[in-house]
């Protein structure tokens, strides 16, 4: 679907910024935003993006995805077309100063290996290298990548697909396109965050299904597609590789519990949980940052060492 040319003239206003060495672009309210920088904000000002342009902004972009922008939608989370970077917006009638906010998230154009995450303790302990954590995506184990917010997950995962054979035919499904494949014979998804979006997880999974895909990896999981997540893996689906906020393994597997619970008519105990996790899921592996080193705590083995960590706490 083609950019109409007013959201293009909107996006060229807010591209010279956009294309600095950032991380983050924020508005608070009109006229005045921040530059992220790693931990540092820049407070700048442009008299252009006042209440109106914010405004138009949001609901230009919202009309191009087939969602709304009002005070009966007032949350929007998608990327600008065409590019990778994600906004997220709440309007005015939601927020205490009654001001438009928005975040654009910026992501790195660098590229990680996986040694610019440092092997953690655990890792060590268990014998456990670079070569090793590689070596599961080729081998097709199905993958998860815990860790909290700003922790490089992201990052990370782009390090291990990587090693996805290159003739293998990948689909991937995202809500934010943030996967960078190599292979040729791919096919990615976007799916809206919105709930009232037309086009869902469900309806993509679908999709992805009948694509005759070798592998499928489903970008973050959260509340939405936690169920179809764990429906993929225990479905004979290889090669999965996926993200998940929580700060230890354990953490991990409670909140694949909670958001499946939260999801409305799959409540499940937890010992059917559990069992239906292990079966499906190979490896957790958890990235913590501190301060500036990013570390990969922990390579968890579901199937051999999540019930004695369960167990534990």
């Amino acid at each position: 679907m083609a950019i109409s040319a007013i959201l293009e003239v909107l996006i060229s206003k807010l591209r010279p910024y956009l294309e600095l060495d950032i991380n983050e672009v924020i508005f608070n309210e009109p006229y005045k935003f921040y530059l992220v920088r790693g931990s540092s904000y820049e407070l700048l000002e442009n008299k252009a993006f006042d209440e109106k342009f914010l405004m138009n902004f949001c609901e230009q972009l919202a009309t191009h995805r087939n969602l709304f922008f009002n005070h009966n939608f007032p949350h929007l989370a998608c990327s600008i077309p065409f590019t990778r970077y994600r906004v997220n917006a709440l309007h005015p009638s939601v927020t205490a100063n009654n001001s438009i906010s928005i975040c654009i998230r910026v992501p790195s154009n660098f590229k990680f290996k996986i040694n610019a995450f440092v092997l953690g303790q655990k890792c060590q302990e268990k014998g456990i290298d670079y070569a090793f954590i590689l070596n599961l995506v080729r081998l097709g184990k199905n993958i998860l990548v815990s860790g909290g917010t700003a922790s490089g997950k992201t990052s990370f995962v782009n390090s291990l697909i990587e090693e996805i054979p290159i003739t293998q035919r990948v689909i991937t499904v995202e809500d934010s396109p943030e996967l960078h494949l190599k292979n040729p014979n791919q096919v990615n998804v976007v799916v809206g965050k919105n709930e009232d979006s037309n086009f869902t997880y469900e309806n993509a999974l679908n999709s992805a299904m009948r694509m005759s895909p070798e592998r499928v990896l489903l970008g973050e999981i959260d509340t939405r597609n936690t169920a179809l997540f764990l429906r993929l893996s225990n479905t004979g689906h290889s090669g999965m590789i996926s993200t998940l906020h929580a700060n230890s393994v354990v953490e991990a597997f409670n909140a694949i519990g909670m958001n499946v619970k939260m999801n409305a008519g799959k409540d499940i105990d937890t010992s059917t949980l559990l069992d239906f996790f292990i079966a499906g899921m190979d490896f957790i592996i958890q990235i913590v940052k501190k301060g500036n080193e990013r570390i990969i705590e922990d390579v968890l083995d579901v199937k051999k060492e999540l019930r004695l960590a369960l167990n534990r706490e």
